[in-house]
């Protein structure tokens, strides 16, 4: 028989304490995952996965991602006029926000200009005329583009498409139309989710949902295996060998789809990184099959510099890189570089496990690899500093490949940690998005992405599993980029 189990967390400053009848009835489920201590729920401000998570399962969106395909939500369909330059948003009907109110046409574009104007989602709004786009009527709204976009609903709306209440993304408490809402907030000391009695779908299993913070990834492990927690996300390799087969745990994988890629970023802003040849020479130096068996284990899959790989419009044809450490070394020596720096902050397991093994490497073959390592919670603090950074060590989520590039590439992107976007490949991306024929349009990516593979500032070593921990009895929880959801949870009986 499954026993419900109550937190013993310090909650928000006070002890969580439930009458005994509402106790028994009460499912809880305990989360644990990293986060920054001076996290809010500002979705375009967020840092780290906790305010994302917190968000991801209190608000909707209007189209997902699943598996590398469109899945609606609030919305009932996106369809373009003949040029992809108008696109009509048809809302589902008799959607409510938590608080009971009507979900509207005006609330959804007023919450894409809140992100359009967000830092972390501005980029992918670059095409889309916030001012002309209008509301038509309570259940329909119309984007207006300033250029043909045929990939607006994979490239734009299913990376940034959530609702809130108002367009009010940078509220403190977010009003949204998903499964939870929030009950209460806190950077360090967590946030409480309860059920949304006004949710459109199903209604989700757990009463309520505690997520805490932790930044010490095996702190969220303890905290699992000591019976403080149900589930800990984002957790090292080494913890999940330590966890995988013990009676009472399971170790939940994300497939390549949900992956990270991990990459280094060789900033082109300064030297000797704007020289391409020392970029392609570092490349070919690196051994990446020693980093996936150190740093990822079994729990990986080889990269190839280029962002998509497994989902659709990636080039299957793509030579793999291969190490010639011989000839790197000697294009090297030419140049004569023999010491390079790093950042480098666990933002997720392994960064700076692959930073220190980078180190190693290089040194074998006569270069000196400086790593300064930064807390986690300050990393993505000072954006300015890490553009300023000669290397970095970086990690972003798998996406199809014309959906990485707003994320990665741009010349105003504050995420494009590697400086470059040059005018030929900005025109092909350009090209591309106004594509209306698929088999065109994959052509067109291929050239691309061949382009970044030879040139890029991206060494893209390997796609790391997102792991996370569970006690076995939890089922249902499922990844949207990287994101985990509890909408669909449940603690199975009988465990």
């Amino acid at each position: 028989m499954m026993k419900l189990r109550l937190s013993g967390w310090l909650f928000l400053g006070v002890t969580m304490a439930l009458p005994a009848a509402q106790a028994a009835a009460e499912r809880t489920l305990r989360v644990v995952m990293l986060g920054s201590q001076s996290e809010t729920l500002d979705y375009g401000r967020a840092q780290t996965y906790y305010p994302w998570v917190v968000t991801g399962n209190v608000c909707d969106v209007l189209v997902a991602d699943r598996q590398g395909s469109p899945d609606y939500q609030l919305s009932r369909a996106i369809t373009p006029n003949q040029d992809a330059t108008r696109w009509t948003v048809s809302l589902r009907a008799g959607v409510r926000f938590s608080d009971g109110s009507p979900l509207t046409a005006d609330d959804a574009l007023a919450s894409l200009r809140f992100l359009a104007a967000s830092p972390g989602f501005a980029g992918f709004f670059s095409d889309v005329d916030m001012q002309a786009s209008h509301v038509v009527n309570a259940e329909a709204l119309e984007l207006v583009l300033t250029r043909p976009r045929a990939d607006l609903v994979t490239t734009v709306l299913t990376a940034a498409s959530m609702v809130w209440k108002q367009g009010r993304g940078d509220a403190a408490i977010p009003v949204c139309s998903g499964p939870y809402q929030v009950t209460s907030f806190n950077a360090q000391n967590g946030a409480l989710l309860s059920r949304n009695p006004y949710a459109w779908h199903p209604a989700a299993w757990f009463d309520r949902i505690e997520i805490r913070p932790l930044a010490d990834a095996t702190a969220r492990v303890n905290a699992l295996l000591s019976g403080a927690a149900d589930y800990a996300f984002d957790i090292p390799v080494s913890s999940a060998r330590s966890v995988d087969g013990r009676q009472g745990w399971q170790i939940i994988r994300s497939g390549v789809a949900n992956a990270s890629g991990y990459y280094f970023a060789m900033n082109t802003r300064v030297k000797p990184f704007d020289d391409v040849e020392v970029r392609q020479a570092l490349k070919t130096l690196v051994n990446r099959q020693q980093l996936l068996d150190v740093v990822l284990g079994g729990y990986g899959y080889r990269g190839n510099d280029v962002f998509g790989q497994g989902l659709s419009g990636f080039d299957n044809q793509l030579p793999q890189r291969q190490t010639d450490a011989a000839e790197a070394q000697a294009l090297l020596r030419k140049k004569g570089i023999t010491q390079l720096t790093l950042l480098t902050a666990d933002l997720t397991p392994g960064l700076n496990d692959a930073a220190e093994l980078l180190r190693q490497q290089l040194a074998d073959m006569g270069i000196t690899l400086r790593v300064e390592t930064v807390a986690a919670a300050d990393y993505l603090g000072d954006i300015s500093r890490l553009h300023q950074a000669q290397m970095l060590s970086m990690y972003a989520l798998n996406r199809p490949f014309l959906a990485a590039i707003p994320m990665l590439f741009g010349d105003d992107n504050p995420y494009n940690y590697g400086g470059w976007y040059p005018d030929d490949f900005a025109a092909g991306v350009e090209q591309a998005r106004k594509t209306l024929d698929p088999q065109r349009q994959q052509q067109q990516l291929d050239q691309l992405q061949q382009q970044l593979w030879q040139q890029g500032p991206y060494l893209l070593w390997g796609y790391r599993d997102q792991l996370s921990a569970a006690v076995t009895a939890l089922q249902g929880v499922e990844l949207n980029q990287g994101i985990p959801l509890f909408r669909s949870a449940r603690m199975a009986a009988g465990q």
